[in-house]
């Protein structure tokens, strides 16, 4: 079967983040992460002497919601230190425990949160007498930047082609099975459910599979089906095989600069003076990690799959949206979405629809015309603009070999 529009070819936008590496059975969460890194220092008798390594262990101990949100963390911690230097418990100068001592009186007489106690009493050690509220901010950068290195190991080391177990040649069997579909689909549900078993097919192999063979049968039904122009925006900070036009907008393992932010506009909005450099665009500009890209008006769909839709990338939507002209444009928008382990189905599906929403809704408050801003999402939902649709992943790869039979090198 063809694809829908098959006199003309497409120009799509796709757009991936972090729940499309784990969707092809990559541990890369935070939350996994952070167990890898306590686990280890458990197992090396030693300490992190990192602030923010000591901040999530004792929220990962409490079972704080969200603890393992690296970017909501930093936008947290340095509101709280903004606030402890706002109201004369940090002064600079001042010895590290007659802070202590003030802090600890403080918050018996409920004065002061808890959390901002915590955020106090992990600071401290990094002090013997008070520093500037920038200095500190600083010292915090510094050690935000060895977190992010050994984010950026870690995923190296799950990412890496380990013959003996076949775990990247699974991922990237997966990754490239889900791009194809990813790039291929449409809204016709008969065309999807034909080329989810074109692909399955892809992936049977009654010995060890071997990577031309894989290659080359994923390149026919390829050819078979897509003439579009695709265009990757990537969240995450892995590989997308077979794409040209591909920008990793937060860097890349191959290159080794990859970063943790804030959205811009989230940073000008909490604070007086806002740390800018903890920002995704002051990040993105210090890293070099500028590059062509060009998100042009006449882009005929974006394809969404994969990403939290969290607030600190807003900016980013906002911009794309920008680009394609989204209210008075052509353009469509299609969201993806899979099931998951540990979660029900139908609670999935309901917060992805109001992820959605609220970033549809958010991106129509920055409009000039309030009315339109009001209107966008109807807008789109009548001219059949905006979809949401689930990605079969487990009928995708069913046909995914668990292991990899004799050991037999592929690559």
């Amino acid at each position: 079967m063809s694809f829908s529009n098959e006199n003309q070819s497409l120009k799509q936008l796709i757009v991936l983040g972090n729940g499309f590496d784990l969707a092809c059975g990559l541990k890369s969460t935070y939350s996994d992460f952070f167990d890898y890194i306590y686990g280890q220092q458990i197992v090396n008798n030693t300490n992190s002497n990192n602030f923010w390594y000591d901040i999530f262990r004792n929220y990962k101990q409490k079972s704080i919601e969200n603890w393992a949100d690296i970017e909501e963390q930093i936008l947290i911690q340095l509101k709280n230190i903004e606030y402890l230097y706002n109201e004369k418990i940090l002064i600079e100068g001042r010895g590290d425990s007659e802070t202590s001592s003030l802090a600890q009186s403080e918050y018996k007489e409920n004065n002061i949160p808890m959390n901002l106690y915590v955020t106090l009493e992990f600071l401290l050690p990094y002090f013997v007498k008070v520093r500037s509220e920038k200095t500190t901010q600083n010292i915090l950068k510094i050690q935000l930047l060895i977190l992010e290195d050994d984010f950026r190991k870690y995923l190296l080391s799950i990412t890496k082609n380990n013959a003996d177990d076949g775990i990247y040649y699974k991922y990237y069997m997966k990754s490239k099975v889900l791009n194809k579909y990813i790039q291929l689909c449409n809204s016709s549900e008969s065309h999807n459910s034909d080329l989810v078993s074109k692909l399955e097919d892809t992936t049977i192999f009654k010995h060890s599979p071997q990577k031309k063979k894989f290659d080359e049968t994923l390149s026919e039904i390829y050819k078979e089906k897509n003439s579009n122009e695709n265009l990757v925006l990537i969240f995450n900070y892995t590989k997308v095989w077979d794409v040209e036009n591909v920008r990793n907008i937060h860097g890349d393992l191959d290159n080794g600069n990859i970063i943790f932010g804030i959205d811009y506009d989230k940073l000008n909005n909490n604070f007086k003076n806002a740390p800018i450099e903890f920002s995704k665009s002051y990040r993105v500009l210090e890293n070099g990690l500028t590059s062509t890209f060009d998100i042009s008006s006449d882009i005929d769909i974006i394809k969404i799959y994969g990403h939290g839709l969290g607030k600190a990338d807003y900016s980013y939507y906002q911009s794309i949206f920008d680009s394609v002209d989204l209210y008075h444009g052509k353009t469509k928008v299609m969201f993806f979405w899979s099931d998951y382990k540990d979660k029900e189905k139908e609670q999935i599906h309901k917060d992805f629809v109001n992820g959605v929403t609220n970033l549809i809704e958010e991106y129509g408050t920055t409009f000039s015309n309030k009315d339109h801003g009001r209107n966008l999402f109807t807008k789109l939902l009548l001219e059949n603009r905006l979809t949401i649709e689930e990605i079969p992943v487990n009928e995708l790869f069913l046909n995914v070999q668990l292991k990899i039979l004799d050991n037999t090198r592929i690559f």
